[in-house]
């Protein structure tokens, strides 16, 4: 495979993408949201264009320009609250855009490969102690962002089937790492964490819907499993992107406390019952080859000192 075309490129998983693949000899071109990205993209010596993937004209412009043997696809939010906050938005960037995308190869590329990342979040969730999710399971979402994710795959499917296009569909479910914009309540305990002293026994930080488990992995191991499915994946085949083990909400600030090195009580709060969401990486593993390489310790390591150095830059900053 030589010409490839990643959208959502600025992204922390786009980031690591298109460096990996680059690496590997291939032709990278950059799907950015502004100008202002494409010129930073550019001063490394990659190709970049800006295409809003919202933007039906735009996307086939950028399609036609490059002319990719493959495309990842990675623009659109990846925090379940933007289409809570704002569906309209959501459905621009999610729903639209995956058939922007489509189309524009069905236009001008047919044979390339395809590779569409969706999101954990179109099954739904299920009791604590359920066995995890597999590919085969039915899609069941409770949330907004899930019911788009889940339409938006419907998409993918009817373009399959009408135009015969190589597509493939990434599902991550929650991942961690230095970039990755950190979801939820993440932020409230860093800067928590960050501002107990290190040396005394904190207060009890209570964590909303703590009981709430799910299935954490390492970023770069999200790269490495999207890079393994554009190579090798099937046509019209969906793969789980998780490491395969579940983690309550309390047990991963728990965790992040120990790496911050700060000791506290870790008190479940909420009034709703628990809920899961794991998966099954059985299909990645065998079919592909792939496996995780690092643990979510890892990965909270790398939050933590990044959060670190931002807060001493602010802090520097604000003198």
């Amino acid at each position: 495979m030589q010409a490839l075309f990643v959208t959502g490129a600025e992204g922390a998983v786009g980031q690591r993408l298109v460096r990996r693949l680059k690496a590997s000899g291939h032709d990278v071109t950059c799907g950015v949201r502004n100008r202002a990205r494409k010129l930073a993209y550019e001063r490394e010596q990659f190709k970049a264009l800006v295409c809003d993937v919202a933007d039906s004209i735009n996307v086939a412009r950028a399609v036609a320009v490059v002319r990719p043997d493959g495309v990842v696809h990675l623009a659109g939010p990846s925090d379940p609250a933007v289409a809570k906050d704002d569906p309209l938005l959501a459905y621009q960037t999610i729903v639209s855009a995956w058939a922007n995308v489509l189309d524009a190869v069905r236009r001008t590329v047919p044979r390339a490969r395809v590779v569409l990342v969706s999101a954990a979040d179109v099954y739904g969730t299920a009791k604590p102690g359920s066995p995890p999710f597999v590919e085969s399971a039915p899609p069941r979402p409770t949330s907004a962002f899930g019911e788009l994710k889940a339409a938006a795959e419907s998409i993918a499917q009817t373009y399959h089937r009408e135009y015969h296009l190589n597509i493939s569909i990434a599902r991550p479910f929650r991942y961690l790492g230095a970039g990755v914009p950190a979801r939820g309540e993440v932020p409230r305990w860093l800067g928590q964490l960050h501002r107990w002293d290190t040396t005394l026994n904190g207060p009890s930080l209570r964590v909303e819907d703590g009981e709430d488990v799910y299935d954490w992995l390492h970023v770069d191991d999200v790269v490495t499993a999207y890079e393994a499915i554009l190579h090798r994946g099937q046509p019209n085949a969906t793969y789980n992107v998780c490491g395969g083990i579940g983690r309550t909400r309390c047990e991963l600030v728990r965790r992040l406390a120990a790496t911050a090195g700060v000791k506290i009580d870790v008190v479940a709060a909420g009034e709703t019952g628990p809920r899961s969401l794991v998966g099954n990486n059985e299909r990645l593993r065998h079919e592909l080859g792939w496996a995780p390489t690092h643990t979510s310790e890892q990965a909270l390591a790398e939050l933590w000192q990044r959060y670190q150095t931002q807060a001493a830059t602010a802090a520097t900053a604000a003198v």
